[in-house]
């Protein structure tokens, strides 16, 4: 008998073939994160800060002195959450309810200039929060008047509009920039004089139009539909200058460009890119970059996003799958060790990263229904850490706020946990029939799997799985199985409500044949 032992699980790779890939990648893996040389169930969100007044379309999280809390944008109001449950109108005072349209324009979009928090819905003018201590949003002071931006992003002490209508010309290439204000201030005028730093450009050489933009280090980036632009300021009369960073690169739509380590991860029109204002590289490509693009719905690819999740070191690609209208599904990648994977998501429009208080001081008896075997966690451990950033989901489907990426359900839910590979040849050779008497897995968890080994006779042909046996690694230390084929399969699914993580495994086979 011979053993094949796998390494431990570096990744998901979805578009190259099975049979050429190092066997420590998988080609499918769902609702995991590999992380520290194993493949780990990923965690789950919980509901948290109540019901939302209204259906939650996108998140921004907001710190004045002590006070943490979340504005949530709606399709025609603004909430403000406070507490564990206190959500309290902040929509403006003066000019009515707000009017967004998903379906033509995308999502809300937003941003934190001088400690006041700025929203834009690409149609309503510009909403801020003009005082720390206002209680509603209002249009944005000294906006000019019949003007209307796509996006509004900070950048130092200047405001950066992109796209404009103005008088209702479309202007889609136009950049506009309010004069330089400090200190809880906003522009004082939008328009350029030799008294203000207030000025505007056209951006148009290329055919595409501008999506949106972000700060990345001294440089403010804005990205077109094809192309990329950099905007440095260098004072004097022109304020900023403007120059082509990449001609065949630009974003997908709004909200999919995040910042990390001085550089920007952007959903392309076609690809998921790096770059660090200078130089630009593709991390998808041979990878995940067709399954991805193949799988998201071409009816709302608008509404697709990415959100930065520090504290995994990871960027989530979030979108609406075919046949769904919400983000069902996120594309996780990692930046540090290089990895896919995916993730469920309970049919959300946006993320926000920052603090999120649940309410509650600290993990007590009378709200645990867990196991004594089955709990993971600390008696007494706080609900949450006050000085790192986590995520909270806008769950527009059901109307719901979702702390991300904690505990072991989806929403009180046990979730399925899978990873697989296809296209293993064992011995190296792929005319050789190999059949697997025993796997042996190296499992760490404190709650059941089950595991099922699969064969085929050509590379590409179907698979014929084993029945799924139960594994407890606690108890048991390897399966018998009778699987024979040219080319082998593993699977690895796990249901509980506990932790579970795959570090390899060992398959025992014996060569019975040459074809």
């Amino acid at each position: 008998m011979a053993t094949f032992v796998a390494p431990a699980p570096k990744g998901l790779v979805k578009d190259t073939n099975n049979t050429v890939l190092p066997p420590e990648f998988y080609s499918e893996a769902s609702n995991v994160r590999f992380a520290d040389n194993a493949a780990k169930k990923i965690k789950g969100h919980d509901q948290v800060f109540g019901t939302p007044t209204v259906a939650p379309y996108f998140v921004i999280n907001w710190a004045s002195g002590t006070n943490v809390y979340w504005f949530y944008a709606g399709t025609s109001k603004i909430y403000r959450q406070s507490g564990s449950s206190t959500h309290t109108d902040f929509t403006r005072s003066s000019g009515g309810d707000y009017s967004t349209n998903l379906t033509a324009i995308g999502n809300w979009t937003g941003t934190i200039y001088n400690g006041l928090p700025i929203l834009c819905n690409g149609v309503d003018d510009p909403q801020v929060l003009a005082t720390t201590g206002a209680s509603n949003f209002s249009d944005l002071t000294n906006w000019p008047s019949s003007t209307t931006c796509k996006t509004i992003k900070a950048f130092g002490n200047y405001l950066m509009a992109l796209n404009l209508t103005e008088s209702s010309t479309e202007l889609p290439n136009k950049v506009r920039w309010g004069d330089a204000a400090e200190n809880f201030a906003l522009p004082s005028s939008w328009t350029a004089s030799a008294t203000n730093d207030a000025g505007s450009v056209t951006i148009g050489d290329e055919s595409d139009f501008i999506v949106d933009g972000l700060a990345l280090k001294q440089s403010f980036v804005i990205y077109k539909e094809n192309s990329t632009w950099l905007a440095n300021y260098i004072g004097g009369n022109l304020v900023f200058s403007f120059q082509k960073l990449f001609n065949d690169t630009g974003v997908l739509t709004r909200n999919c460009i995040a910042e990390f380590d001085g550089n920007h991860f952007v959903v392309t029109q076609g690809d998921l890119i790096v770059h660090n204002g200078v130089s630009k590289k593709s991390v998808a490509s041979d990878l995940i970059k067709r399954q991805l693009f193949d799988d998201i719905n071409d009816a709302y690819y608008n509404l697709t996003f990415c959100t930065h999740n520090v504290q995994q070191s990871e960027m989530w690609v979030c979108y609406p799958s075919i046949g769904s209208q919400y983000c069902n599904k996120a594309l996780i990648y990692n930046y540090v060790n290089n990895s896919f994977t995916f993730r469920d998501l309970p049919n959300i429009y946006y993320i926000g990263p920052g603090i999120v208080d649940p309410g509650a001081t600290s993990v007590v008896w009378s709200g645990q229904s867990a196991t004594w075997t089955a709990y993971s966690g600390t008696w007494g451990d706080r609900q949450y850490n006050p000085t790192e950033r986590s995520i909270l989901m806008a769950g527009v489907a059901d109307t719901k706020l979702y702390r991300g990426d904690f505990g072991q359900q989806f929403a009180g839910e046990n979730y399925i946990t899978t990873i697989e590979r296809k296209g293993l040849t064992l011995d190296g050779n792929t005319n050789t029939v190999k059949q697997v008497r025993k796997l042996t897995p190296k499992i760490a968890g404190t709650g059941k799997c089950t595991i099922s080994v699969g064969s085929s006779m050509s590379p590409n042909g179907t698979y014929t799985f084993t029945p799924s046996q139960e594994f407890t690694p606690n108890t048991q230390n390897k399966v018998d199985c009778r699987s024979t084929g040219k080319f082998i399969a593993v699977r690895f699914q796990h249901t509980e409500d506990s932790t579970f993580e795959l570090n390899g495994y060992d398959l025992e086979y014996e060569v019975i044949g040459e074809r």
